[in-house]
């Protein structure tokens, strides 16, 4: 497509488009990534204890956290202890094959982390996986 002048005399095409306000944008746009992206990495902090093998998360999956106070998080939103069982149960029913992933924090006891863990197996819900801290590479 070409654009001509209104100039009198012969017809000339104009063959240069003007890339400024594309590299502007570009560069807001830019800018407004870089800002936010730390941001969208939320979640609740735990100590978790460490592990010989890493394992590889599946796409399906539930995370259920306990942090060192004994406080429920379903994926990053903070429940109470009574509630939970209702919310991990209604989310297996829509897809039976999801993976339950348990965080509990370094400082709670066997014994409050091994509870949950029964209560989810007496809910009916079988694929638990636990999640431990990476191995540090040295």
């Amino acid at each position: 497509m070409a654009f001509s002048t209104n100039q009198q005399g012969p017809s000339t095409s104009l063959s240069e488009i003007n890339v400024t306000p594309l590299v502007d944008v570009m560069l807001v746009l830019l800018i407004i990534f870089m800002i936010s992206a730390p941001l969208m990495q939320t979640g609740v902090t735990l100590e978790l204890p460490l592990g010989n093998e890493n394992l590889k998360q599946r796409e399906d999956f539930i995370l259920l956290s306990i942090n060192a106070e004994g406080k429920h998080f379903l994926n990053d939103d903070y429940l109470q202890p009574e509630v939970i069982l209702e919310k991990v149960k209604a989310k297996i029913a829509v897809s039976p094959d999801k993976t339950v992933y348990l965080r509990g924090d370094q400082g709670l006891t066997y014994g409050t982390v091994m509870s949950l863990v029964n209560q989810l197996k007496e809910a009916g819900i079988e694929e638990i996986s636990l999640v431990t801290e990476p191995p540090k590479q040295s």
